[in-house]
């Protein structure tokens, strides 16, 4: 994997982790990888949604993903297996 190349994720369960958290990192990973456009809001919409998914059917896991590859990263929210939001930003 060269430099520019990276995952992280992470899987939350129970009460997860404070929304405001998440969104931090994610503009700390986008800024990181050079994006200028860091996607707060929409990502925390995502996680909300995310979230109110998992009440209703039950569970309680959300994943949140960061791959950069090919001067793009992607960021990727889904809730118990199912895709909720999707995004790219270019790498410079």
């Amino acid at each position: 994997m060269s430099p520019q190349e990276f995952a992280f994720a992470l899987e939350l369960s129970g009460q997860g982790a404070p929304l405001a958290l998440l969104a931090d990192l994610a503009a700390q990973v986008c800024r990181h990888v050079g994006c200028d456009a860091v996607p707060t809001t929409e990502l925390t919409a995502a996680l909300t949604r995310a979230t109110v998914a998992d009440n209703a059917f039950g569970a309680r896991r959300c994943d949140v993903q960061f791959l950069a590859k090919r001067n793009r990263l992607e960021i990727v929210v889904s809730t118990n297996g199912g895709r909720i939001w999707q995004t790219a930003c270019a790498i410079p």
